[in-house]
């Protein structure tokens, strides 16, 4: 809607205490100062209240000012006229740092940013963002994005008395979560963690970090929302974050690594990101859940990497015009089987909803990828799916190690065009076009020639070079076939599509799905 939804990491938010404490009102565009004095005086009650309140956030000042640390980070680019925004507002030409704060829509927040004279050999960045101290030996939690691109894995560590220490960096971009390991010689104050999965919305939420370089400030707000989720990128360079904490407790860039922390002071997140239109605090922060958080970090702090299950299939959340095919909303239906995976050998085919891993129920995407994920490689895993006209399965996958990928989509085809009822045009697939869309010989089914702009193809997202084998679970090869199929299913309902994505560098294809609502 012509908004910048741009992750920066989010806003300040008017925080009234019952009582007679100060406010304004905006009334038929006036503004009315009331206060204390003009109205109802506070009780002793009220006043112990608020006065209980402001011990509590005081304490935390006190508790967890000294756990926060403010990171630095060095990064050389190389030479050329750059210019940097202290903001974040959008990459620089011939910035690789991999920041994704720049571009993205919907991008992380990122650590405040200062640039160094030009060398003869390029020039140095200075990043910085802040982070936790979560045990008393050294180790500090932050974002990955904010350490993502330190000169020898090393960063600057200054802690709230101003001593600074050098530290080593432990990361695992998927997560956007990192380890900094410093020496101090000495116990150092840390902070304890919450229990994630017992939030609330309306909860208290307090943000302590370094918002443009501003070290040590804290704000406050509440639990906005649970369970938002989102992703960064592609493939290996993906970043997921998929049960985010929503707050509006003012965050802004440089407070990437932060905690976000509860009435008693135990951190319930890692603040990550905004989203505003201007790349600054909007009321709309986000934190990875500290469970989350606790999680990744005590395998970085243990194997000094992340290792996570992998089924080779791309989820989501079940369409809504497709659950009234399987009469569920429960459960992860899958949209793409990567060729060659556990899940393909499995027998798990695009289309089917996965109901139950091992003893998980399995309600939505989130569920299920958190199972995969927090499964050892090598481990069998028994899965229950559901298929169309209501038939389940029990399959048993060995897991690998490989993380799961979102494919790109086909190349483009330049061919003439001639549309079918829904918008595309099919053309048996013949050796040689399968050839041209490097598929395998053997490959059967009806290439997408062209999809017209505006049609229902086009809305599902259904794309030239994909490859249809069949349509709600039965076998097409001939265009006649295909039509007659999409000439059964009444204006309104949704008909399935199983398609191949072929793989770009030539591999084996895909098994994905697509559906489209009958005009």
């Amino acid at each position: 809607m012509g908004i910048d939804r741009r992750f920066a990491l989010g806003a300040v938010p008017a925080v009234a205490v019952a009582g007679g404490l100060a406010a304004t009102l905006l009334l038929g565009g006036t503004s009315t100062s009331v206060s204390a004095q003009s109205g109802a005086q506070m009780t002793t009650e009220q006043r112990d209240t608020a006065t209980s309140l402001q011990g509590a956030f005081m304490k935390i000042a006190d508790t967890v000012g000294p756990a926060t640390v403010f990171i630095t980070v060095k990064t050389d680019l190389p030479g050329g006229n750059l210019m940097f925004s202290p903001f974040g507002g959008g990459e620089a030409p011939g910035d690789d740092s991999g920041s994704p704060f720049g571009g993205d829509p919907f991008a992380p927040g990122a650590p405040f940013r200062r640039s160094q004279p030009n060398s003869p050999g390029g020039r140095t960045v200075t990043n910085s963002g802040s982070g936790v101290i979560v045990r008393p030996d050294g180790y500090i939690l932050t974002n990955d994005h904010v350490v993502a691109r330190a000169k020898n894995g090393m960063v600057t560590v200054q802690m709230s008395d101003g001593t600074e220490y050098i530290g080593k960096i432990y990361r695992d971009q998927r997560s956007d979560l990192a380890v900094v390991k410093i020496t101090a010689g000495k116990p150092l104050p840390f902070v304890s963690f919450a229990d994630s999965s017992r939030l609330r919305v309306g909860q208290w939420a307090i943000a302590i970090g370094s918002p443009f370089g501003e070290q040590n400030t804290m704000t406050a707000g509440i639990v906005s929302a649970l369970n938002r989720k989102s992703s960064i990128g592609n493939g290996g360079d993906a970043r997921y974050y998929p049960e985010l904490i929503q707050t509006d407790a003012s965050i802004n860039p440089g407070n990437s690594g932060g905690p976000l922390l509860n009435i008693d002071g135990q951190m319930i997140g890692v603040n990550v990101a905004i989203e505003s239109p201007s790349g600054t605090s909007s009321g709309i922060g986000f934190a990875i859940p500290a469970n989350t958080a606790k999680s990744i970090m005590t395998q970085l702090i243990e194997k000094g990497k992340v290792v996570r299950g992998s089924l080779g299939i791309v989820p989501q959340d079940i369409p809504v015009k497709v659950r009234q095919k399987f009469g569920t909303d429960q459960g992860a239906y899958v949209f793409q089987v990567r060729p060659d995976t556990p899940a393909e050998k499995a027998g798990i085919v695009a289309g089917d909803v996965i109901t139950q891993f091992n003893t998980t129920k399995i309600t939505n995407e989130v569920t299920l990828r958190d199972a995969i994920s927090t499964s050892a490689p090598g481990s069998t895993a028994t899965i229950q799916v559901l298929r169309l006209g209501g038939k389940t399965a029990k399959v048993a996958a060995i897991l690998t190690g490989q993380n799961e990928e979102v494919a790109a989509a086909p190349a483009p085809v330049p061919i003439p065009r001639r549309s079918n009822s829904l918008g595309f045009d099919p053309r048996p697939l013949t050796s040689e076009l399968a050839s041209t869309l490097r598929l395998p010989p053997s490959s059967k089914g009806l290439v997408v020639f062209a999809v017209t702009p505006g049609s229902p193809a086009a809305d599902a997202e259904l794309a030239q070079g994909m490859v249809i084998t069949a349509v709600d679970n039965k076998t097409v090869n001939t265009v006649p076939a295909l039509n007659a199929a999409i000439a059964a299913v009444k204006s309104g309902d949704v008909i399935t599509f199983s398609v191949l994505l072929r793989d770009p560098d030539g591999g084996k294809p895909s098994q994905a799905v697509v559906n489209i609502t009958i005009p």
